[in-house]
C-alpha cells in the first residue's frame, strides 16, 4: 500500500504512458489517497487538460480509469493523526498525505524534494517502487 500525493496523480494524467501509469495500474499495488487529492485535481483540471492535449471527455475517461485503480479515503479515517503529521510535514499543503501514511503505516509515493528530504515518513519515487520486486506484471 502507498498514499499516492497529488504530482504523480497529476503526472499520470498529463501522460498517457510512462512507469508511474505503469505502476499505478499494477496489480500487486493498493494505492490510496485522500480524499482532498480530488479536489486538487479539479483545481488543476484546465492545466492539466492543455498539457496533457487531450479533450475534456477524454480526460474524464482518463481519471475514471485511474479512480477505479486507487482507494479514496475519507478524512475520518485518519483525522486523528493530522496533529502528528502537522509536527513532521514540511508543507502544511501535504499534512493529509503523512496523516494517512502515518495511520496506516505505509509509504508516500512522491517525486517532491523537500518531501523526500524528512525523516519521519517513508517516501518513495517512482523509480524506487519500481525497483521493488515483484512489483510489475511481467
Amino acid at each position: 500500500m502507498v498514499v499516492m500525493d497529488a504530482s504523480v496523480l497529476i503526472s499520470i494524467l498529463i501522460s498517457a504512458s510512462g512507469s508511474k501509469r505503469k505502476l499505478l495500474f499494477s496489480s500487486k499495488w493498493d494505492v490510496i489517497f485522500p480524499g482532498r487529492l480530488l479536489l486538487e485535481v479539479g483545481k488543476h483540471w484546465k492545466e492539466i487538460r492543455d498539457k496533457s492535449e487531450l479533450s475534456d471527455e477524454d480526460l474524464e475517461s482518463s481519471f475514471s480509469l485511474i479512480r477505479k485503480q486507487v482507494n479514496v479515503i475519507p478524512l475520518d479515517e485518519y483525522r486523528s493523526n493530522l496533529p502528528g503529521a502537522k509536527d513532521v510535514c514540511p508543507h502544511m499543503k501535504d499534512v493529509e498525505y503523512f496523516a494517512l501514511a502515518l495511520k496506516l503505516n505505509c509509504p508516500i509515493w512522491s517525486e517532491d524534494k523537500l518531501i523526500r528530504e524528512q525523516h519521519n515518513a517513508k517516501v518513495l519515487n517512482t523509480r524506487e517502487l519500481l525497483e521493488l520486486p515483484g512489483l510489475i506484471d511481467a
